[in-house]
């Protein structure tokens, strides 16, 4: 039954037909409250219908929700079925590996790195023959190595002028 909705959500996404899309997704998380999946495909049809706020909200709630959800999940019944909703939403085959595309794009743009690389693996997941995202996911591999590397620097930078700084004048 999930397979089916994710199915008929990548479906009606890739058609351009982004009010069925929500309104499927909406269903998904009425029957499967907090399903980080859904919520994120919420954010990503919120965002492509130029409803900025309504999208961070669901992309917030998505990433606040996605750490806390997996040690728990073997014992709760709503997160195995958000981890049912993650298989078929990214499986091989799935119609929403452009969906999955976008979203990685979008959240790239708002600094969710992280949830960005994660839904790029999805894409690929559900089409291992994706360039594109493959593609963006080298790139954003890259520039996160790069941020990381820059943070460490300046965190080292600002340790020793703290140390100067705190050493006594003579």
């Amino acid at each position: 039954m999930i397979d089916a909705l994710f199915d008929l959500l990548g479906t009606f996404y890739q058609s351009g037909q982004l009010e069925q899309a929500e309104w499927i997704a909406r269903s998904i998380l009425e029957a499967i409250p907090d399903d980080i999946v859904s919520l994120q495909f919420l954010g990503l049809l919120y965002y492509r219908s130029a409803r900025r706020s309504e999208a961070m909200q669901a992309f917030n709630a998505a990433h606040i929700d996605a750490p806390a959800a997996a040690p728990a999940a073997a014992a709760d019944p709503d997160l195995r079925a958000s981890a049912q909703c993650l298989r078929a939403a990214s499986g091989h085959g799935s119609t929403l590996a452009g969906a999955w595309y976008d979203l990685g794009l979008v959240l790239f743009r708002l600094g969710h790195y992280g949830q960005a690389l994660a839904a790029l693996q999805a894409a690929i997941a559900a089409r291992p023959d994706y360039p594109a995202a493959q593609t963006a996911v080298r790139r954003i591999s890259g520039f996160s190595a790069h941020r990381r590397a820059h943070s460490k620097q300046q965190k080292t930078a600002l340790a020793v002028a703290n140390t100067l700084d705190s050493q006594p004048k003579s």
